[in-house]
């Protein structure tokens, strides 16, 4: 049976292939990237540690007592000198004024004895007084004398006790783990709060004994966290390693403005360099092979000035946030697809995108 085709039937069929023929001569245009091999890369180490104030001090009473008054709550903001707690100095008070009055009356047995011993000179010059009573005088004064320099050294302790009964900042910082209330029984010398320094924090790391070796105090570090990324200076390395994890100890003053406050998790980056040959492409280029394998499209010249993707086998070495430094088949000035892999495939003809 013949079949037979209108006129209008024709020039769709014709359309149709001419729009086909133009279709498989367009190219995909690509991303791409020039190979430039490395001797060695930078990798980029990372280490947990945590923010401390620049001073801290757990503080309490010299003297054990009973408190009398608690001036600050935790978590405030104090200054140097600031008073924050009392105890009850009653039973001091009492001391004091019992020496006061001691001394009024040492002191005024003292200036009698000095009138006697003026008058009993006198005498003695007229043979009125012997020489065994001058000296039982010039006894007793020195008796006195010393009598009262004992009050006063007495009264000088009471002082002394009466102000290490007020507990004072030794610095400017914020209280924290306060654990004090009015009324209680304190020992001398117990914890009774800290001070934390907050005008300027410092972070402390553990790092690996190779790294440390090769940082220099005042050297510029970048250390991250909730309080953002900031550039601190590294204020000392320890000479000996931890013998529970086999790392020394580094210390970085953050800046003043850096919002860090004690207690935060900090990160220390420190670069290190390795010498293993390669080259960095971005993570959107690697491209999933067999069997966990991975690889790149290699942009060929053709001789019709187009480019044929080949697929070239690659090993990763390092990765850094969305780059990744890798080794295989590729030289410098080789071409590769850069992005947009996922629509293309092996010996695909492709153009170059205008960059």
């Amino acid at each position: 049976m013949k079949r037979f085709y209108t006129a209008a039937a024709l020039i769709c069929l014709a359309n149709f292939l001419n729009g086909a023929a133009q279709a498989e001569t367009r190219l995909h245009p690509v991303s791409h990237l020039t190979i430039e091999e490395q001797e060695s890369y930078e990798a980029q180490r990372l280490f947990a540690g945590r923010v401390i104030g620049s001073q801290r001090a757990e503080i309490g009473f010299e003297l054990a007592g009973q408190v009398l008054s608690v001036s600050v709550k935790d978590g405030e903001r104090v200054e140097a000198g600031q008073l924050l707690a009392s105890l009850d100095t009653r039973g001091l008070q009492i001391e004091q004024t019992e020496l006061n009055a001691a001394r009024v009356e040492v002191s005024a047995r003292l200036a009698q004895i000095d009138k006697d011993l003026i008058r009993f000179q006198a005498l003695r010059d007229k043979s009125y007084v012997s020489e065994g009573q001058l000296e039982t005088l010039n006894s007793n004064r020195q008796a006195t004398a010393a009598q009262l320099a004992q009050v006063e050294s007495k009264l000088k302790g009471v002082a002394l006790r009466l102000q290490k009964s007020k507990l004072t900042a030794p610095f400017a910082g914020e209280i924290a783990g306060m654990q004090l209330e009015a009324g209680v029984l304190v020992a001398a010398g117990q914890p009774l709060m800290q001070i934390v320094q907050s005008s300027r924090s410092e972070a402390v790391f553990g790092i690996s004994d190779q790294l440390g070796r090769n940082l220099v105090v005042g050297q510029p570090l970048s250390v991250f966290g909730d309080f953002g990324q900031w550039q601190a200076n590294l204020i000392s390395v320890s000479q000996n390693l931890d013998w529970r994890t086999q790392t020394r100890t580094v210390r970085v003053s953050l800046p003043v403005e850096a919002p860090a406050v004690d207690g935060n998790t900090a990160y220390l980056l420190l670069p290190e360099t390795r010498p293993v040959e390669g080259f960095w492409l971005p993570l959107q280029a690697l491209l999933e092979d067999v069997r966990g394998t991975w690889a790149v499209y290699q942009l060929a010249p053709t001789e019709d000035g187009v480019f044929q993707l080949k697929k070239r086998s690659v090993q990763v070495i390092y990765q850094f946030e969305d780059q990744v430094y890798l080794s295989g088949g590729l030289r410098s000035g080789d071409r590769v697809v850069s992005a947009g892999i996922h629509r293309l495939a092996p010996e695909l003809h492709v153009s170059l995108a205008q960059e």
